[in-house]
Formats: C-alpha cells, sequence, structure tokens
C-alpha cells in the first residue's frame, strides 16, 4: 500500500464585511501554500463417380465405321478392379468379343505369373520385363493367374490399351492378430457404375449449398463419402447401419454383408482417389455402427490430397474392437499422411479408433467410454472385445481447450508409437484436459493408461491430466530411449495409483516407468503428483528408472510423491545407473513421503535411490523440512531455512553431502549432520517466498519531503539497504547473511512499507540513481529510481477565466510564492461582498465579480469577470498522480470585538471549468453548489493521472451570472451591529496518488 504523499499549496484568505449604515466590503484574502452475405446460386448436385473405372462407351451419335479388311478382335477385363491379398493367387481374365488364339498383356514387375496354375492348354510368353503373349487353342476368355509380395496398386493392360487395377493388401490378420473374416471383396460386389447408378438411386438435395450434402440414413452417408465433390457430410436424423450395411452400395463398397451382435465385422471404401478434407457434421445426432468399422482401401487415397476426415457433434455407438472408423487398411503412405479429428465426439461401446499411423486429434468436449452392452435409439448391443485401449495410435493431439474424457473395461487407455512413424508423439496443448480411467487387469497397452511405445509427452502451458491406473499396472510407462515426459508451465499431470503394483519393478509395474535415457521435466509452475494407497507390502518403486535418466523441476513447481507401501524395499524415486541427475531450484514444493509405516527394522532403504555412486541430486534455494521414521506428526522433526547450493551423491540409498550453505553457519551445521533421505519418512522441500522491493519517486526539489526522505514498499519483515548517492550513509543493521558484511539501512513493518530519512540539513543529487535491495530467508530484490532534476518554476500568470488564452492583470491579486513548483495554485480570486445595510430580515449578499487593471493599473470599469481559483499542472506523465483542490472556511464571521454573524453561510454556485489547451476536465465534486460550513474541508475538484493537466480555470458564473455566484447568507437572527466581519478560506492543492 503505497502511503498518502501530498504537495499542498495553502492559501488563506480574508474576508471583510463592515455593517454600518453601510457595510464595508469584506474581502477574500489569500493565504500561504504548503508544500507537502454472400449470395449463393441454386445449381443441381448430382452424385459423380468420375473416378471410378468405368466400361469403354461408343457415343451413339458417332457414325459407324465399316472395316476396311477384318475387324480386328476387341479385348477387355471381366473385373476392371480387383482386390488381392499378398502372397495369394488373384486371377485376371481377358476377355474377348470373338474366338482368338492369342492375347498380350502388360504385367507390372511387381506381379508374378503362376505358371504352375495356368489352365491346360494355355502357354506364356515374356516377350519384354513386362509384355506377356498367351497363347491357347481359340477361346473368348483368358484365365491368367498372378500374385504378389508388394502391397499397392497396379495397373494391368491389354493389348488395345484397356486397362485394369488390381490392388493388393496386406494380410487379413493385422498388427495385432485381429481377425478380418471379410477382406476381399466378392465376386459378385464388382459392379460396373452405371448398374450402380441404375440401382441406387443417388438424389441429393437440389437447394443444397455446393459441397454440402445432408444424410439421413446409412446409404447417403456412405455414398456422401464416396462423392470427392462433397466436404461437409450434413447428418439430419439418427440411424444406424443395416443388417446387410453393403446393400445398395456394392459398386463402392466392399466387406460384409452381414451385421451380428457381439462380433465384428468391416466395410470397405473402394471407389479411386477419393480421399480429401471431410467434415461430418453430426449436428448432435447419433449413428449406431452396430458390429461394423468403416474401413478405407488404399485405392481410395492420394498422397497429394490425403484422407483428413473430421467427425463432429456427433453421439456414437459401436462394437467393433478397431472403432466405427479406421485407416488401418490403408497402405503405410496414406495411412502416415491420413488424419482424423474427433470434435464433440461421445463415444459408446468399444475402442474409439485403431489407426497405428494417422494422425488423431481429438478437440471440444469429447469422451470415448467402453461398455460391454449399450443400448442406443435402436437397439441393445453387445460389443466384440472388452480388452480394448480406447485409442491405438501414433501422434495423438488434444487440441487447445478441449475435455477428453476415456474410460475403459479392462485393458489401458492409450497405445502409442507402436508403429515408427516421423511424427510419434501425445500432445495435450494449452488448456485441456484429461481425465483416463483404465479398468480390469491387462489388456490392450498392457493395462496402462499411458503406454508410449515410440515418441514423447508433452503437457502444454495450462494443461492437466488425471491417469487413474488399474491396480497392478502402471499409469505411464515410456519406452523409447531420449524420450521426454514434459509437463509445461502451469500444466499438472496427477496420478491416482490405487493397489499393489505387484511385488516387482517393471514396465508394466511402477507408477511412472521410464527407459534409459529418458527425461522427466516439470516446468515452472507445473506440477507432478503422485497419490499411491492400498499399495500394502507391495516393494515397487513409484517412479522407477531403467538407466541414466534427467528429472528437473522448475521454479514454483510441484512434485509430490506418497506411497502408503509398509516395504522395506520401496523407493519413491530410483534410477538405475549413476549417470543420473535430479535438480530443482526454488521449486513451490518437493514433497516424497511415505505415509505408513516402513515394516522392520533394517536402514537400507531410502525415498531415493541411484545406484553406483555419483549420482547427483542438486537443490538450490529451498526451506527444508525432514520427518524421520515413524514421525507422522505435522512438526518435522528439523527444519532448515534458507538451503542454498546443496549437492548430494548418491552411494544407491545412502546420500553424502558434497556441498551446502546458508545465510548462517549453524544452519549449515545442522543440515550437514542431521539431513538424509535414507531410512527416513518424509522429506519435504517448500519454496522460500520472494522477496520484493519497490522505492518511490524522488526529488532535487529541496522544498518537498522526498528530497531527503525515502520511501517504498517491501516484503514485510526483510532488511532494506540503500546505495547510489553520496548522500546516504552507511547502514546500522546488521545483515543475517554471513556472507554479506554489508549493513542494512532499514526493516520493512508488518505491513510491508519502509521510511527513511537522511541526516538533517542532506538532500539527494539531482540525476542520481539511488538503489534500494532487499534481503529475507536468503531472498533479494532491487529497485532503484533517478532523483528527479529540480529547476527552479516560476508562477503562471492569471488568465481571463472568460478567454483563459489571454493574460490579464486582476485586480487584489493574493501574494502567491514564487516556487511551488510544477504543481501550482496560479491565483485565487478575493471575495468582496461591497457595502450593504443592516437588514431585519433574511438577507443573501452576493460578492462582487472579479475586477481587471489596465496597463496603468487603473481598474476597467464595466468589465466584471466571474471570481475564479486559476491552477497549472505541469508535470511529466511519469511523474503525474492525481490532484484536488480543497477549501476550509476558518471561522464564522466575525468582527473586531469577537462578535459572529451566528448562521451565516458562504456559498458557491454555478461551478464551471474552462482551458485554453484542451485535454481531460476535472472531476466537480458537488456540481449543484458548495456551501461552507465553519473548520469543515470542502473538497471542490478532483483529477486522476489522465485528467486536469495543463492550466484550468475553475469559475463561480459567466459573463451573465458573475454577480450572482458567490452568495453569503446572513439570517436576521444574527443581529448584526455597524462594523466588519471577516472569515479566512484556506485553499489546499495536493499531489495524491491513487492508492496501490
Amino acid at each position: 500500500m503505497k502511503g498518502k504523499l501530498q504537495k499542498s499549496w495553502v492559501l488563506s484568505s480574508l474576508v471583510l464585511m463592515g455593517l454600518t449604515t453601510t457595510l464595508p466590503s469584506v474581502n477574500m484574502v489569500l493565504a500561504e501554500t504548503v508544500n507537502e452475405t454472400q449470395n449463393t446460386e441454386t445449381q443441381d448436385v448430382t452424385m459423380p463417380y468420375d473416378n471410378l473405372l468405368e466400361e469403354p462407351t461408343t457415343d451413339s451419335s458417332d457414325t459407324q465405321q465399316e472395316p476396311t479388311v477384318e475387324e480386328q478382335p476387341t479385348f477387355s477385363l471381366e473385373k476392371e478392379q480387383m482386390i488381392g491379398t499378398i502372397g495369394e493367387t488373384t486371377e485376371v481374365v481377358i476377355l474377348v468379343d470373338r474366338p482368338t488364339k492369342q492375347v498380350q498383356v502388360t504385367i507390372p514387375q511387381e506381379i508374378t505369373i503362376q505358371r504352375e496354375e495356368l489352365s491346360e492348354g494355355l502357354e506364356v510368353t515374356q516377350m519384354t520385363e513386362e509384355e506377356w503373349s498367351f497363347t491357347a487353342e481359340e477361346s473368348t476368355e483368358f484365365r491368367i493367374p498372378v500374385t504378389s509380395e508388394t502391397v499397392g496398386v497396379f495397373t494391368i493392360r491389354t493389348e488395345n490399351n484397356i486397362d485394369g487395377t488390381i490392388d493388393f493388401l496386406e494380410e487379413s490378420t493385422s498388427e495385432r492378430n485381429r481377425g478380418k473374416t471379410e477382406n476381399n471383396l466378392d465376386d459378385s460386389d464388382q459392379m460396373k457404375r452405371s448398374q450402380d447408378l441404375e440401382e441406387n438411386n443417388y438424389e441429393f438435395d437440389e437447394d443444397a449449398e455446393v459441397g454440402i450434402q445432408n444424410v439421413s440414413n446409412w446409404v447417403e452417408f456412405i455414398q456422401a463419402i464416396a462423392d470427392v465433390s462433397i466436404t461437409t457430410i450434413n447428418i439430419t436424423s439418427d440411424f444406424e447401419t443395416p443388417d446387410n450395411p453393403r446393400q445398395n452400395l456394392t459398386s463402392i463398397t466392399g466387406g460384409a454383408t452381414t451385421n451380428v451382435t457381439a462380433t465384428e465385422r468391416f466395410v470397405y471404401m473402394n471407389v479411386r482417389n477419393i480421399s480429401r478434407t471431410l467434415v461430418v457434421e453430426g449436428n448432435g445426432h447419433e449413428i449406431d455402427f452396430r458390429s461394423i468399422t468403416l474401413c478405407f482401401y488404399d485405392l481410395t487415397a492420394t498422397t497429394a490430397n490425403p484422407w483428413n476426415i473430421t467427425l463432429k457433434d456427433l453421439t456414437i455407438y459401436h462394437g467393433n474392437w478397431y472403432g466405427p472408423l479406421t485407416f488401418n487398411d490403408l497402405g503405410t503412405t496414406n495411412q502416415n499422411a491420413s488424419a482424423i479429428t474427433y470434435h464433440n465426439i461421445t463415444n459408446y461401446g468399444n475402442q474409439l479408433i485403431h489407426s497405428p499411423r494417422s494422425s488423431v486429434r481429438i478437440s471440444g468436449k469429447t469422451s470415448s467410454k467402453q461398455m460391454r452392452e449399450y443400448t442406443s435409439s435402436f437397439r441393445t448391443w453387445r460389443i466384440n472385445a472388452t480388452d480394448q485401449t480406447n485409442i491405438y495410435a501414433s501422434n495423438l493431439t488434444i487440441l487447445e481447450d478441449s475435455e477428453v474424457e476415456l474410460e475403459t473395461i479392462s485393458a489401458g487407455n492409450l497405445d502409442l508409437g507402436e508403429v515408427q512413424t516421423t511424427n510419434n508423439q501425445f500432445k495435450m496443448e494449452k488448456n485441456t484436459t484429461l481425465l483416463a480411467t483404465s479398468n480390469g487387469s491387462g489388456g490392450e497397452a498392457e493395462g496402462i493408461p499411458l503406454l508410449v511405445r515410440r515418441g514423447s509427452v508433452e503437457i502444454a502451458e495450462g494443461a492437466s491430466a488425471t491417469l487413474i491406473p488399474q491396480s497392478s499396472r502402471s499409469a505411464i510407462s515410456l519406452r523409447t530411449s531420449n524420450a521426454m515426459l514434459k509437463i509445461s508451465e502451469n500444466a499438472s499431470l496427477s496420478i491416482d495409483s490405487r493397489g499393489t503394483k505387484a511385488n516387482a519393478n517393471g514396465s508394466i509395474y511402477n507408477v511412472i516407468w521410464m527407459a534409459a535415457g529418458t527425461s522427466l521435466i516439470v516446468e515452472n509452475s507445473g506440477e507432478l503428483n503422485i497419490q499411491a494407497t492400498n499399495m500394502a507390502s507391495s516393494p515397487s518403486n513409484i517412479i522407477h528408472v531403467a538407466g541414466n535418466a534427467q528429472f528437473s523441476v522448475g521454479k514454483d513447481a510441484v512434485l509430490d510423491i506418497k506411497s502408503d507401501s509398509t516395504s522395506i524395499n520401496q523407493n519413491l524415486i530410483y534410477f538405475a545407473s549413476a549417470g543420473s541427475r535430479f535438480t530443482f531450484s526454488d521449486a513451490k514444493r518437493v514433497n516424497l513421503e511415505r505415509t505408513s509405516a516402513i515394516s522392520g527394522t533394517s536402514m537400507d532403504n531410502g525415498l531415493v535411490r541411484i545406484e553406483g555412486s555419483t549420482g547427483l541430486l542438486d537443490v538450490d534455494v529451498q526451506s527444508v523440512k525432514q520427518w524421520n521414521r515413524g514421525n507422522f506428526e505435522e512438526q518435522p522433526t528439523f527444519s532448515w531455512t534458507p538451503i542454498f547450493n546443496l549437492n548430494l551423491r548418491y552411494t544407491t540409498f545412502t546420500p553424502r553431502i558434497m556441498n551446502v550453505s546458508s545465510i548462517k553457519q549453524e544452519i549449515v551445521e545442522t543440515f550437514s549432520a542431521n539431513f538424509t533421505t535414507r531410512n527416513v519418512q518424509r522429506v519435504l522441500f517448500e519454496r522460500i517466498p520472494d522477496v520484493e522491493v519497490t522505492i518511490n519517486p524522488l526529488t532535487g526539489d529541496p522544498s518537498q519531503t522526498n528530497s531527503y526522505r525515502i520511501t517504498g514498499t517491501a516484503t514485510p519483515k526483510s532488511l532494506v539497504r540503500f546505495s547510489g548517492d553520496p548522500a546516504i550513509p552507511e547502514g546500522t543493521l546488521d545483515s543475517p547473511n554471513t556472507s554479506d558484511d554489508k549493513a542494512f539501512h532499514v526493516m520493512a513493518d508488518d505491513n510491508g512499507t519502509y521510511q527513511y530519512d537522511l541526516p538533517a540539513g542532506v538532500r539527494f543529487t539531482s540525476g542520481n540513481e539511488v538503489i534500494a535491495y532487499a534481503f529475507l530467508d536468503g531472498k533479494t530484490d532491487t529497485a532503484s529510481t533517478i532523483v528527479e532534476e529540480y529547476t527552479p518554476t516560476f508562477p503562471v500568470p492569471p488568465v481571463d477565466p472568460l478567454e483563459p488564452e489571454l493574460e490579464v492583470s486582476p485586480e487584489n491579486k493574493p501574494e502567491i510564492p514564487e516556487d511551488q513548483g510544477l504543481l501550482s495554485i496560479d491565483f485565487v480570486s478575493q471575495f468582496n461582498f461591497c457595502t450593504q445595510s443592516i437588514s431585519s430580515t433574511d438577507k443573501t449578499y452576493y460578492a462582487q465579480p472579479q475586477r481587471l487593471l489596465n496597463e496603468e493599473g487603473e481598474v476597467i470599469a464595466d468589465e466584471g469577470r466571474p471570481n475564479y481559483v486559476q491552477i497549472s499542472d505541469r508535470r511529466s506523465d511519469a511523474n503525474r498522480v492525481g490532484w484536488e483542490i480543497s477549501v476550509i472556511q476558518n471561522t464564522q464571521f466575525t468582527n473586531d470585538n469577537g462578535d459572529e454573524l451566528a448562521g451565516a453561510q458562504l456559498r458557491f454556485m454555478n461551478q464551471q471549468l474552462a482551458t485554453a489547451q484542451g485535454g481531460s476536465k476535472p472531476s466537480i465534486r458537488t456540481p449543484e453548489e458548495v456551501i461552507l460550513i465553519p473548520e469543515q474541508k470542502q473538497i471542490l475538484l478532483t483529477a486522476d493521472e489522465e485528467t486536469g493537466t495543463g492550466t484550468w480555470i475553475y469559475r463561480f458564473g459567466d459573463k451573465e451570472s458573475s454577480d450572482k455566484s458567490v452568495a453569503l447568507d446572513v439570517p436576521h437572527s444574527s443581529n448584526p451591529t455597524a462594523s466588519v466581519y471577516q472569515t479566512k478560506l484556506i485553499w489546499e492543492l495536493s499531489s495524491v496518488p491513487e492508492n496501490k
């Protein structure tokens, strides 16, 4: 709280009133001053399938040509799109419109002709690397068995340049040995585009915006995905997958034709080159996928415009363990380039997604809660597996400001990075929240809420993650060397571990398990909180690093580890290599605590353990408390403040103090004799509060208090030392820091303020820098100010109250001090009520207007002005604070005999402000009128840092009302006598900064 620093100029004026048959004038005498539309055209929208391979057509408008000699046979492919599985035979069938003995075919080198499987009588001859000739008895059909060991789409070409493709896919079993029994398309599913258009009545809303398609059922949904011109699918009603999910869709999909509870079924998009950025706008509706997962063959994707699908504002029900949608069937290149975003998605049933190479993003408020059986708006359905994670991917991002909740039946939540990609990571962006609960025992992700097989984890600024692992499993397992678990500034990671964690250490048991070469970083103001309960006698370490590691806790950060295990063999933090380093400085709290009694009598246990003999605990600027074994009281066994430069070298659980310092030698000695992390119940490192100091402006103006007095604020009870100006003498207060022999000048009080005066008669020198240095418990701070230059100032001349741009010479000037500084009262009218008659009734008298003098010093007749006060604020922006002007009527009107005009009141009316310099006006405190009460202060004007700058006229009345704006009310009961009555008004201009 800054003190009120007043710079005041006080003017006292004498008011005279004579009462005889005619009353003498009453004069105001000046006193001394005191320093202290987008428009959219409607167009028809049709379902284009230009990217489907079409059979050649003949334009009916063309004129038929007669063959010149003999018509050549026409070759075609029975199927222009074929699906094969690597390692298995796929048959290419060449059709001829008339019997022929030979056909030539172009077959890529990646495809192998299975000669032993050729039909009897069919012979093959290789002409070039890719050109083959097949010869047989005359036939209209040539069947060519082929295989490939390469995943990809390959082109087959007949001799009259008819093309077809074979898409060779991986084996039907996935990387996690999930069975997909219906991967390949049935032959009957290969229908031509013309048949599809005839069978499936594709009708689109003619009034829909280009690129937006409304859908209300499964068929329309799949058709919209297949239409490359659609960029937004607008769900208009709830729907479910039908019993035959491919009915009316066979030309654009492959896969399952059944839909059975408690099983998995897969439907495959089978339209070439339709990948794109696509938004599925759910509009709050639900889709029940039942047993179906929607998959994408590699032929659907292009590298130039990969799949990027966003599902938003949608409730999803499904029972398939691959989730409602997956990119798992894309080739490696296309899957790496693909992405899916879930925005405001509520997922019930089974896993949200299994897509090991694609990028997965989550935004808005999204949840995935698994359940053995779900009930949608359409039916009750059982899922096909209960041991699935929520997400299986390699690159997962929770986007800024999102809320995510995950829960499993019997598995971990996130399985990340099993497949090596270039961007393996899990990142929670700014201000996100994650609650991940892993139920059951075991299952996918080895039962671990966050299993990171490759890559790093980053919890960004302001984000918050809460992990609740299974009773016998880790919360985080970081498997990759050189990976990082980073908790950023103001972010937090909380782990609520309930259970024994088995009687072992390992990559699935410790609350946090980290591979060798990893690092754990808690940045400034971040938090890592681990609560391990119901551990019984489990020896499983809480944080276990299987080799070298770097573990750091930043300024104002928190590391809180609590375990209720009773095992003598448990460590809260364990490093398997002597090259490890655990560092923190100025942390808010580092708490390592065993909350239950440690079993047995052995002393071979520790809160921290580093194998070898060179592991380092590096601590600086902390308060330290220690509870010896068996002490569960609030009061610690030992307490030391402050502790600096603490270096502990570890030989397993035994720390050796290599270095420590403090402000007093006795603290160093008792700490060195008693501190340890071995065989103790708890060690707590706490932050020593920062010390803060400020110093208020100083001036070289010898008339000002701050020319010799230093004031400011500092942390309560901190010591403050000043330097920088030769006027400052040596301090007199001894330093509590044994390494600092300089004395201090003052101690801040309980409210955090201080004041120090220079010796009598000594002043600061303009332009010098004065430095304030504060110290408490090893923490320090400095602040400084430059002594303001002082140049004597001269009063601002009075100006015309009606035309303030003109200087004037008022009659009856007050005596103004020559050097008021840059905030000044330049002029105050002295009120003259002239000569009045005594009245037997209540009477109001008005002060005469302010009169001006000409160049000869004579009164200018008939040119009265309003009575006024002139104030100037010429301070710089950096030094300007608010000001106020007030007035006090010192006494009631009295005559020379001491008789009072009892009940008389002086009033100011018609208050107005004027300036010739512009700017914001100060505020009139009482706008109607001011009634003076003897001995009571009346504030008239106030200004803040932004108002009242320059020269201001505070006047009573204008040209018309100048003679009726300062009034004196005299009641008849005052019984005036024929004499002169007077009083004194005290005008005070104060520079008053706002309280801060």
